[in-house]
């Protein structure tokens, strides 16, 4: 406890609601309720960091929104990113928190099947950790939606995947801040009820780069990743992180495999990443030499921006040029040699 606020290892509890009462209740609960909550400059350092699912890309117990043009593979990262934390494989080179993930296909699995044993193939492995419920669930129908709440709380997923925004909301209307504010609010206890990443897989405006509808998606969200399609090249933009650095555009190659197609990094980002990476190894051996060191301190000493310096141990890792060592609950980094170019 500090000041007058509560200890954020333990959040507090809201007490019950009623929905079918509403506003009657008392207000009595939540007075101390909001009491408790307070926070003085001193208890805002005991509110966690927000905790990675994928290495500056995703978060755990965060709302985040996938959107492209039609037929541009917006559905093919999804799937992509669900398996790599299913498994708990790096996800195009990006360091994976494994999880069960809950994967809404409201459009249907037909094509799925296709696609999971070509990324299966492609990775060596079975897509385990991920469970697909192949329903439209509808957020609007307040019976339906406590359905998967209650499903999902007892899933307790790292990852929510719900595909596609269009297909669960049905009869609400995407231009309208009032409908979409409840199917934040919705989103938002799907979260709450599990402190899982919900990722909704949503179109883009035919104009401009936002999604489709009401701004009050973009506000909501803790992360928006855009992804634009160009022949088989699929760029993944993030227009927005709200507690982290966006990180730099990762471009994949859309490969056939079996009846499907799989998602590979670029001969061409990887060698463009690789000499990046040289870059910042260098400035690292300037500061710390080759002591261990924590990826906060070395963020902190701005050897480069916070999302591009995970992008850049990866790729040192593989090289052999910088080891990682876990300690306890701390993650240290040291390089094993002088970098030269």
């Amino acid at each position: 406890m500090s000041g007058f606020g509560v200890d954020y290892d333990e959040p507090p509890v809201p007490p019950p609601y009623d929905e079918a009462v509403g506003d009657n209740v008392t207000s009595m609960p939540y007075v101390a309720l909001y009491r408790s909550a307070l926070v003085d400059s001193e208890g805002l350092e005991g509110i966690p960091e927000p905790v990675p699912l994928i290495t500056a890309t995703l978060f755990t117990d965060s709302t985040a929104w996938i959107v492209g043009k039609p037929g541009h593979g917006k559905s093919f990262v999804a799937l992509d990113i669900a398996g790599c934390v299913g498994t708990g494989q790096p996800w195009q080179d990006r360091g994976v928190i494994q999880g069960l993930v809950l994967y809404v296909a409201a459009e249907g699995v037909s094509g799925m099947k296709r696609r999971v044993r070509a990324w299966e193939q492609s990775y060596g492995r079975k897509m385990t950790g991920v469970v697909w419920l192949p329903m439209a669930v509808q957020a609007g129908k307040p019976a339906e939606w406590r359905g998967l709440r209650e499903l999902a709380a007892e899933l307790k997923p790292a990852m929510i995947v719900l595909d596609t925004q269009a297909r669960i909301t049905v009869g609400m209307e995407e231009n309208a801040a009032k409908d979409m504010g409840e199917f934040i609010d919705a989103l938002e206890k799907l979260r709450q009820a599990t402190g899982a990443c919900v990722l909704t897989v949503h179109h883009q405006g035919r104009s401009g780069d936002h999604m489709r509808g009401s701004t009050a998606m973009d506000g909501a969200a803790t992360t928006v990743i855009r992804v634009e399609k160009d022949e088989d090249v699929i760029t993944v933009k993030n227009p927005k992180q709200k507690d982290v650095d966006e990180f730099d555009d990762i471009e994949l190659k859309l490969t056939p495999r079996l009846e499907s197609a799989v998602l590979t990094l670029t001969d061409g980002k990887t060698a463009a990443g690789s000499t990046a990476a040289t870059k910042t190894a260098q400035r690292w051996y300037e500061t710390f030499q080759t002591d261990k060191v924590t990826a906060t301190k070395l963020i902190d000493a701005e050897l480069t921006t916070k999302a591009t310096f995970y992008r850049h141990v990866r790729v040192l890792i593989d090289q052999g040029l910088v080891v990682k060592e876990e300690q306890g609950r701390s993650t240290y980094y040291s390089l094993n040699r002088v970098p030269v170019s």
